[in-house]
């Protein structure tokens, strides 16, 4: 076990709350059990010294065979008592750890800006939250207890060995370091092909799940067969890298275990050369006992190469699961300020995402009760904007204000009691439809729900399912249409009834008939409220109070409808464009 899988281990610990005392003692226990066992061989010498060497006893109550029966039971009692012991608190110790581990990798996960979330493929932390962890897990399960009795009893036993016979031991074990060595020089190549086949795996699960979730559009377009090619050829290379693993991984470990063998051929050749030329007379049960002490000590240390494998495989693990935990979470208030008006400003924002400016000097005020639209061409920054309005990111440098205070002052709950976010791509549960909408409002009343139905103009859809409000809307509200979707996702926000709302492109994806539908719902949902809106669509923004022109990040021009259309600038230029594609 290197220094790398020991802070491995040291790290996990230290992040888990309990557990780690019953896990000290269930290795303590284990490793105890394993020196138990070596007990019976020494009696055995011990017995065949005073029968056949010599009548003195240096334990005189060990003179009959009923005494030796007495003591290998007791062994064998002792054994079974510390091996029970060993296993109970080394699985109950390591279960406390990893379940203390995995609740502090997921409540850091969920402090993660959300903005951060959206860029990670949710395959990967699908991995990240299952596999990894049940790899860590089977590090203080099963690996570490084992490896560390498997290592502790033979080097008790190599003491031992040293004691009875000097040169034999150290014409033996002179070949471990051997043995170890072989494991050693394969590290390197080993952790390159074990990061290779993590990267694989998550390409391979990355894939496959988004083969999945577009089989509707790859069938419609005919493209199945070329996926289902990038999915084989994905495999193919996902095997290779696994097959790549066992050989760096079973070679080394096979060759360890032939030059533990050769301690064995040593200690015969050195046993020969020691011979007389003629046959001996009398037994050496000295050697006896070496040789019996040396097939027991090296039975366990055949393990060893296996477990180093599949712990270097767990600490690569680890080691991915620690990235994402030195991620910095988002800075909370100890004290959050609560606003009490909100207008939403910024001050010279400015925002850089993989060392690129997105956003850069935007200030602008949105008045409590106004409407602001925010336009410009894709990539422009429009969505970024939003999700520093939200507090998915904090701004690198200037702020956003709610009310007069910094969205830091007033903390990520704080602002999310305050906002509601109507997305173009909704997220709904596989749930009913009155379970999704009582995610704005889990206290809500059937009242008030059947009331934010009727604002969001969802009865006219409801009223005809089989179940009514109790259908279930199926993996994404796949059984639902596009407009259906977006009304109820209006119906969470009214039920919320949050003070300020984000709208992104909400209806960008609709026919027109649909969209005249979802914004005589969203009329109800603005009332008295304020807002930001993003749209591609400019018609659907020409009443905002205040419409802000993004340019590669920068605010390039700002004012109503009909003043930025005397300004010939940029928004005439895209209200031109867009005219022209209706005609």
């Amino acid at each position: 076990m290197n220094r790398q899988a020991l802070s491995s281990i040291g790290r996990v610990i230290g992040h888990a709350s309990a557990g780690k005392w019953s896990f000290y003692t269930g290795v303590a226990f284990r490793v105890l059990e394993r020196c138990v066992a070596i007990v019976p061989l020494l009696l055995c010498f011990y017995w065949l010294q005073q029968q056949f060497l010599t009548s003195l006893s240096f334990l005189s109550w060990l003179s009959t065979p009923m005494d030796y029966l007495l003591v290998l039971g007791g062994c064998f009692l002792v054994q079974l008592g510390c091996a029970y012991i060993g296993q109970y608190q080394s699985f109950v110790g390591s279960y406390r750890i990893v379940h203390g581990y995995r609740i502090k990798l997921i409540n850091h996960v969920r402090q993660l800006p959300l903005g951060r979330m959206q860029r990670t493929h949710s395959g990967e932390f699908l991995e990240m939250l299952t596999e990894d962890i049940k790899k860590i897990e089977s590090i203080f399960s099963h690996i570490t207890p084992d490896l560390i009795s498997t290592l502790v009893a033979p080097v008790i036993g190599m003491l031992v060995l040293l004691f009875i016979n000097p040169l034999y031991a150290l014409g033996t074990l002179l070949l471990l370091p051997l043995a170890f060595w072989v494991m050693q020089v394969s590290k390197q190549k080993f952790v390159q092909v074990a990061r290779a086949k993590q990267h694989s795996y998550r390409q391979t699960g990355s894939m496959i799940t988004d083969y999945v979730e577009a089989l509707k559009t790859l069938k419609l377009y005919g493209q199945t067969q070329t996926w289902l090619a990038r999915v084989a050829t994905q495999l193919e290379q996902t095997k290779q890298h696994s097959l790549q693993v066992e050989m760096w991984g079973a070679g080394p470990v096979l060759t360890y275990r032939v030059v533990l063998n050769m301690a064995l051929t040593v200690f015969v050749i050195m046993l020969a050369m020691n011979l007389p030329e003629h046959r001996f007379i009398g037994i050496d049960f000295t050697t006896i006992l070496f040789a019996l002490l040396l097939v027991k000590l090296l039975e366990p240390l055949y393990e060893v190469g296996e477990y180093l494998t599949v712990l270097r495989i767990a600490v690569q693990s680890e080691h991915k699961l620690e990235s994402i935990l030195n991620e910095p979470v988002l800075a909370e208030p100890v004290k959050p300020k609560i606003p009490t008006s909100f207008d939403i400003e910024l001050e010279c924002v400015a925002f850089n995402h993989e060392d690129k400016r997105v956003i850069d000097s935007v200030s602008f005020c949105v008045k409590q009760g106004t409407s602001t639209a925010i336009v410009g061409a894709s990539g422009s920054g429009k969505s970024t904007l939003l999700n520093l309005c939200a507090r998915f990111f904090d701004p690198n440098s200037g702020c956003v204000k709610i009310g007069g205070l910094d969205l830091k002052e007033i903390g990520s709950k704080g602002i999310h009691q305050v906002i509601s976010m109507v997305f173009q791509d909704i997220q709904l549960i596989d749930a009913s439809i009155v379970e999704n909408i009582r995610i704005g409002r889990a206290g809500a009343s059937d009242e008030e729900v059947m009331q934010a139905c009727r604002l969001s103009s969802c009865l006219e859809f409801i009223d005809k399912l089989p179940e009514g409000i109790n259908t279930r809307v199926g993996d994404s509200g796949l059984l639902l249409s596009g407009g259906q979707r977006q009304r109820i996702a209006i119906a969470r926000a009214l039920l919320k009834d949050a003070p300020i709302v984000l709208l992104d492109e909400a209806t960008a994806s609709l026919d027109p008939i649909t969209q005249a539908e979802v914004v005589s719902a969203m009329n109800n949902l603005l009332q008295n409220r304020t807002v930001i809106t993003i749209a591609h669509r400019l018609s659907s923004i020409v009443d905002a109070d205040n419409i802000i022109v993004l340019e590669q990040g920068k605010v390039v021009e700002s004012g109503s409808h009909r003043c930025l259309l005397s300004l010939g600038g940029h928004y005439t230029h895209l209200w031109h464009a867009q005219s022209m594609q209706v005609a």
